[in-house]
């Protein structure tokens, strides 16, 4: 049986953006986070990562890895909720944890479980 995502459950389609440094993992995050949101972006470190936030202030989830060059995923998010506090932030990463409270879906997940996870952290209010 495919998997299929229930569009019918009011969640809503937000602008996504996929920060991590592995291309292959950023490709297959993106084409995943496509069938969830209305648009999505990507960043190979976080510094790019905040360089693209900047351009487009409409996107309102990131899943980044945490272990990154230039900027981690840590530090990505914390210089983003500076200027955009309601930013949603799914932590991944198959080396180390986030911060308590975070977000956080360890490398290598599935298919089901990152779409979970996404559709989860959308359902949370701001």
């Amino acid at each position: 049986m495919s998997e299929t995502l229930d569009q019918d459950k009011g969640c809503p389609h937000p602008v996504g953006m996929v920060v991590d440094d592995d291309a292959l993992v950023r490709e297959t995050v993106v084409a995943i986070l496509e069938e969830l949101c209305d648009e999505v972006y990507e960043a190979s470190d976080g510094l790019e990562g905040l360089e693209v936030l900047e351009h487009h202030p409409d996107i309102s989830l990131v899943v980044t890895d945490i272990a990154m060059p230039r900027l981690d995923g840590i530090g990505f998010a914390r210089h983003a909720r500076r200027e955009r506090p309601d930013l949603k932030v799914l932590f991944v990463s198959g080396l180390q944890h986030p911060p308590d409270r975070e977000e956080f879906l360890p490398k290598p997940f599935r298919r089901r479980a990152l779409v979970s996870a996404v559709q989860h952290l959308l359902a949370v209010p701001p």
